[in-house]
Order: structure tokens, then sequence, then C-alpha cells
């Protein structure tokens, strides 16, 4: 693995912006339910399936750590 390797993944959490549609919304809370993930949103009864959202993607540093003694 490359030292410096970064990777890139959508991260959903409570109080994260998103976009569904043309309207900004705000993440409520989420569920992973039978390898299902839905993300609940502030306002909104009904769950939505993180495919149809678009959120800034995260950026995430990969290295190992040395083990301690």
């Amino acid at each position: 693995m490359d030292p410096a390797a970064f990777y890139y993944m959508p991260l959903f959490k409570p109080g994260a912006f998103v976009h569904l549609g043309l309207s900004r919304e705000t993440v409520s809370h989420i569920v992973v339910r039978r390898n299902a993930m839905m993300v609940y949103l502030v306002g909104h009864e009904n769950p939505v399936h993180p495919d149809t959202l678009r959120v800034a993607p995260t950026a995430f540093h990969l290295a190992r750590m040395p083990d301690r003694a």
C-alpha cells in the first residue's frame, strides 16, 4: 500500500448537508438493516437510499501504525 494513499468516499453522519435533487437537506440519522443503509433526513418521515443523495466526498488517509510494545 502506498504510504500516502488517500481514499475518497461519501460520509453520511448526523448534521451533514446533502443534496436531494435541487434541495439542500440535513441528515438526521442513518439506519443499517439487513445489509442495506438508509438515510433519514430532518423533516422527512421516510428514509432515502444513499444513492439518491449527493454529498461532497471525505478524504481518508490510510497508513500503518507501528505496533506498540
